[in-house]
């Protein structure tokens, strides 16, 4: 049914939920994972900048921590006996759902498992729904799975942190 998987992930627990749910779905279908993950650009930094080689180290750390994440969730995965290989992009100025959406059709996915963190009202006007654009774009099938509720969420913590 769906042989071939993506899995968008981050360091969230909605990428974890998400990543979890295409787990099972693999099993279930006999099918395999790309896990995808998208590094934002280095900030712009004019060569003469006194602040260009600590925005290359950020640049760099950005990248080592996205590869670090993927060599961590890819072997979570391939311990389980499911197939499963990586992708570390860049933004390059794109906006990420259409990465997303691009990677998809590059690979032949037939089902994309995306994590989503439920943001309503104004927390979703100030941050967005990468979630919304991937469907609205999607060539195929996307699972949005959403992420687990902790106890002590109220909604207003996690307004703070989107804008901080």
């Amino acid at each position: 049914m769906y042989a071939k998987i993506l899995v968008p992930v981050d360091d969230s627990r909605a990428a974890e939920a998400a990543l979890d749910e295409a787990i099972r779905l693999a099993r279930l279908c006999g099918g395999e994972l790309r896990l995808l993950h998208v590094s934002p650009d280095p900030p712009f930094v004019p060569a003469s900048s006194v602040f260009r080689d600590e925005a290359q180290a950020e640049a760099s750390e950005g990248a080592r921590r996205g590869s670090a994440l993927l060599a961590r969730l890819g072997e979570h995965v391939g311990a389980q006996g499911i197939g499963v290989d990586t992708v570390l992009l860049e933004t390059r100025g794109c906006h990420l759902h259409g990465l997303v959406n691009e990677q998809a059709r590059a690979w032949g996915a037939e089902l994309v498992v995306l994590g989503t963190h439920g943001r309503r009202g104004v927390e979703r006007a100030l941050v967005g729904s990468v979630a919304e654009q991937v469907i609205r774009h999607a060539e195929v099938p996307v699972l949005l799975v959403r992420r687990p509720e902790a106890p002590q969420d109220t909604g207003l913590q996690s307004i703070a942190a989107a804008i901080a």
